[in-house]
């Protein structure tokens, strides 16, 4: 008889490399995918060259027209010191301040009232003094005929004593700055802008010279002018400003800045500290505007020669970018338009390759459905041949498949188990339980194994279960894949082998106490607070066991030492101490060949080292004693000390206490503490009673 072929092994086996994109439509798709790349990259190239050519416009022309306003300015503030001319130029005003200068140490005894009536003047002081009245008037005409609000005649060292209202107080400290920094460069000097009731001022320091050759300074002419009106004008649009344009004022004020506004009523605004105005101006760039914070603008300055003044050219970033904003729009239009033609193009490249091959592909689509169907029954075979359950659930936790072989121990179909959830099979105990690992196993990629007591039909069972998460193509978790193995029978062998083994423990541990009177019942305490202590530090089942071992064992290496040593009323020699440490390597000795947990005869071996590496054998430290020697060696000194010795009596429970809490270089303060609450407990207080 021919022997069945497996569905596995279908002579019409689907290979999915038949169904990859001929290489013609690969091509094709490289092609509009270069050509693509190609527009996007010329759009990108076209607009960035485009705003590059914008900024470069945008800065010469700020610039340009920054420029011109400020020798505008500069033009208005040299005018302002030339209307002085007239006045400085006059050799009567010129032969006036330099007699005057002579005397510019007691001006006040030349032009004082009392001095003049009383005749205390000498005769060039009182024909000083009786030509002030003619030089004032000259001065009112002249101020009249400028246009200036006042003017003073000061001294070189900034005495006034001719002023056209005839009010002379003394200068302010930057006044007489700039009164000292025009008599040392020869120069006018301005002020800066100050608000007044009438509006914008700003005084205007001329020297004024001995002769024509303006070799020497006799005196100064100060000027206030009123400049709200011409301050607007030179700051006001012209015809040919574009739409957006804007130009700003900015005066220096001690460490910061102001934007001067000559139409409001508080004249100024404080400058953002951000903008960094220098001597070279302020560079172009893209910033709040001085006018209006809450816009963007892109702004340049120019520095004004003549005093700490900068004008700021602005443009509204929004109205100044419509034309590059539109270019824009339309690169990107004109591109979308030609990668769609490109792409239309290459879909009716791509529907006439494929049209070719559509009757072979639906060939194979057909094959591969028979081939997953015959793969289907052939794993449903396998499926319901195995002992163990195995189980799909969805996401929700409702059973999507399950075998033969759970459906067969729950005692329904499997029609009827699909749907359900485990609360409805199990009870809602034992479905909290199974169902507590389903979150993490879908949250990870990684199998989950624990151990589960579950009824059945009444009947118990110890199932070792494995949860695995079930993805799709994406890795999204659609669900848990659960496969139950039955252990109940190994379990069973298991435990009974379990009381075996801790029978004989105890039994040997009777023997080894019997060695030794002063050992009797010292380990089954020693065992009964280490497991207690172990309990309240969250260790694990196999650790309480273990620990539980160490501890009925923790003794056993006695057996081997002297009787006369054990029983010893006195204190031990250095030599007999040395015989008495070898108990910890007879024991390793006797256990190291005996089917015992290594953790077990390391407790055992290490439970007589401390801390601060004072112990024995080794002479470990810290870390390197492993934590269930830690915890023996702790109980083991404890129950030692509460029990009594030929030697001494036994101590309290409290001075045990005390004096492990004090020594806290040889033993785990966590431990020690843990003991401390253990011993109140009724469990270790009936243990100690007994």
């Amino acid at each position: 008889m021919a022997e069945q072929q497996s569905p596995i092994m279908h002579n019409e086996t689907y290979h999915p490399q038949e169904d990859k994109p001929t290489s013609k439509i690969v091509v094709v798709l490289l092609l509009v995918l270069l050509v693509s790349i190609g527009i996007c990259f010329v759009a990108n190239q076209s607009i960035t060259d485009r705003n590059e050519d914008f900024l470069d416009n945008q800065q010469k022309r700020l610039a340009l027209l920054g420029e011109g306003r400020a020798e505008a300015m500069e033009t208005w503030l040299k005018h302002l010191s030339k209307e002085g001319d007239r006045l400085i130029k006059s050799d009567l005003f010129r032969l006036y301040a330099s007699e005057v200068e002579v005397f510019k140490d007691d001006l006040s005894s030349i032009f004082s009232v009392s001095s003049f009536e009383n005749g205390e003047l000498t005769e060039d002081k009182a024909e000083l003094a009786a030509q002030l009245p003619m030089m004032q008037n000259m001065l009112r005409e002249f101020t009249t005929y400028t246009g200036f609000v006042t003017a003073r005649i000061l001294s070189t060292d900034g005495q006034a004593y001719i002023a056209t209202d005839g009010y002379l107080p003394p200068l302010d400290e930057a006044q007489m700055a700039l009164a000292s920094d025009t008599v040392t460069n020869k120069n006018a000097q301005y002020s800066p802008l100050r608000k007044t009731p009438q509006g914008l001022e700003m005084d205007v320091f001329v020297p004024m010279f001995a002769d024509s050759s303006a070799s020497k300074v006799v005196g100064l002419l100060m000027m206030t002018q009123q400049v709200t009106g011409k301050i607007t004008e030179l700051l006001s649009n012209s015809a040919l400003s574009a739409e957006g344009e804007r130009t700003c004022l900015v005066q220096k004020k001690g460490e910061g800045y102001l934007n001067v506004l000559p139409w409001t009523s508080e004249g100024f605004a404080e400058v953002p500290n951000s903008m960094e105005f220098e001597n070279s101006g302020l560079a172009f760039g893209e910033r709040d505007g001085l006018d209006n914070y809450k816009r963007k603008v892109y702004s340049l300055g120019v520095k004004v020669d003549s005093l700490d003044w900068w004008i700021v050219q602005q443009n509204d970033y929004e109205i100044s970018r419509k034309s590059i904003d539109a270019f824009t729009r339309s690169v990107y239009i004109v591109s979308i338009f030609a990668i769609l033609i490109v792409i239309l193009m290459a879909g009716l490249v791509w529907w006439v390759l494929a049209s070719v091959n559509s009757k072979r592909m639906a060939k194979k689509f057909e094959c591969l459905a028979s081939q997953i169907d015959c793969q289907k029954r052939f794993i449903d075979s396998i499926n319901a041949a195995v002992d163990e359950f195995i189980t799909l659930k969805d996401i929700s936790g409702k059973y999507t498949y399950v075998n033969d072989a759970f459906a067969e121990a729950t005692g329904r179909s499997k029609e009827d188990l699909i749907g359900m959830d485990d609360a409805a099979i199990f009870g809602f105990d034992t479905a909290k339980r199974l169902t507590a690992p389903d979150k993490a196993v879908c949250g990870s990629d990684r199998k989950i194994t624990f151990t589960e007591s579950v009824f059945l039909r009444s009947k118990r069972y110890q199932f070792h279960i494995a949860k695995s998460p079930y993805r799709n193509a994406a890795g999204a978790c659609l669900g848990v894949v659960s496969v139950f193995r039955d252990i109940t029978d190994f379990v069973a062998v298991q435990e009974n082998n379990k009381r075996l083994v801790q029978r004989a423990i105890m039994v040997l541990a009777n023997t080894i106490e019997a060695a030794d009177p002063h050992l009797g019942g010292h380990t089954k305490l020693v065992s009964g607070i280490s497991v207690a202590i172990g309990r309240i530090m969250n260790l694990s089942e196999t650790d309480l066991l273990q620990l539980e071992t160490a501890a009925n064992l923790s003794q056993i290496g006695k057996v081997f030492v002297p009787k006369e040593i054990l029983v010893k009323p006195g204190k031990l020699t250095e030599e007999e101490k040395l015989i008495m440490e070898q108990h910890v390597e007879h024991a390793y000795k006797i256990l190291k060949d005996i089917d015992i947990a290594e953790d077990v005869i390391q407790a055992i071996y290490q439970m007589n080292e401390h801390l601060d590496g004072h112990g024995y054998p080794k002479q470990l430290k810290g870390e390197e004693i492993v934590f269930l020697a830690r915890i023996l060696a702790v109980t083991n000194v404890f129950c030692a000390m509460i029990r009594p010795r030929v030697y001494r009596a036994a101590k309290s429970t409290e001075q045990a206490l005390d004096i492990l809490v004090s020594d806290t270089s040889k033993f785990d303060h966590e431990v020690v503490e843990v003991l401390s609450k253990v011993v109140s407990t009724p469990e270790i207080e009936k243990l100690l009673a007994s």
